[in-house]
Order: C-alpha cells, then sequence, then structure tokens
C-alpha cells in the first residue's frame, strides 16, 4: 500500500488534497523536487531582469506567491527524498 503524507502547503490541513507518495524512489523524488526549485530559480531569474518599475503590483505578489508553494513543494520533496535514500540504503546494506 502506497504511504502518503500532504505537502505542507496544503491550505486545507484537515482534508489535504495534494500529498506525496512517500514510498517512491530516491531518484524519483529528488527528480520532483529539482522540477520545482528549478521553476522557482526560473521565476527569480526572470524577476531579476524586470525592471520593477513598469511591474504591477498584483503581478508581483502572484509571481511570490507562486515561488513559494514551488518552494515550500521542493522542501516537501526533498524530506521525502531523504527519508526514501535512508530506507533504500538500508535494503542495500
Amino acid at each position: 500500500m502506497t504511504d502518503f503524507f500532504p505537502l505542507a502547503s496544503n491550505p486545507t490541513k484537515n482534508n489535504p488534497v495534494l500529498l506525496i507518495a512517500a514510498d517512491r524512489s530516491y531518484l524519483d523524488l529528488q527528480e520532483c523536487a529539482e522540477q520545482r526549485l528549478s521553476a522557482v530559480r526560473g521565476l527569480m531569474h526572470s524577476l531579476s531582469c524586470m525592471k520593477l518599475e513598469h511591474a504591477g503590483a498584483q503581478d508581483l505578489s502572484n509571481v511570490a506567491e507562486a515561488a513559494a508553494l514551488l518552494l515550500d513543494d521542493a522542501h516537501d520533496l526533498f524530506k521525502a527524498a531523504g527519508a526514501a535514500a535512508k530506507r533504500e540504503a538500508c535494503k542495500h546494506a
């Protein structure tokens, strides 16, 4: 049976919708975390290249919210990947 745990970014803590399959391999979890981290990096690079006087306050808020959600997801995925690495190391010990 698959072991799921909720992402910290779930808006409803009592009935989470977004879950991580904690029984997935280290490499799968790591790849998903890196994908989100790369997306945040791209967003921040784009933001750093913008002339902020031309950016609307709502646009900046939207980018910041997306970056925060992606970073939260990446953090949770990296934690799950760390647990998977330990689990996989025990199997091979």
